[in-house]
């Protein structure tokens, strides 16, 4: 069975997020606060120009200092660089679109094929 949460950490956690929330949906993303009773609570961000655009951010201490941390638990900056982990958060969550169709893949000997014609050994 996992520890309990320390009530006031997981206070401190969700003021952080909130104060990320606000400079995040200043850049016109959609944000939601995530609490679980046995989680700290955790920031969901959502590109609404593209859904399938989203990560899971949280607040933690490490070594007495609080960060904000990927969902892949890689720190993204100090709490106090909202400015900063707002915009690390809005670039990894842009949706780009190419301006020139990307070619169909070709094999070696210059011949055309689809990706379904793709062949994968099976599992042993």
């Amino acid at each position: 069975m996992p520890d309990p949460i320390d009530p006031a950490m997981a206070a401190e956690a969700a003021t952080h997020l909130d104060n990320l929330q606000k400079a995040l949906q200043h850049l016109g993303l959609h944000t939601r606060l995530l609490t679980q009773g046995d989680r700290l609570p955790r920031l969901r961000v959502i590109n609404p120009e593209a859904t399938t655009m989203s990560e899971i951010i949280s607040a933690a201490p490490k070594h007495g200092q609080w960060l904000f941390w990927w969902s892949w638990n890689e720190p993204i900056t100090e709490v106090t660089h909202l400015a900063a982990t707002a915009e690390r958060i809005g670039y990894v969550l842009a949706a780009t679109t190419p301006s020139v169709a990307s070619p169909a893949p070709y094999d070696t000997a210059g011949t055309h094929f689809r990706a379904t014609e793709l062949h994968h050994p099976a599992p042993r």
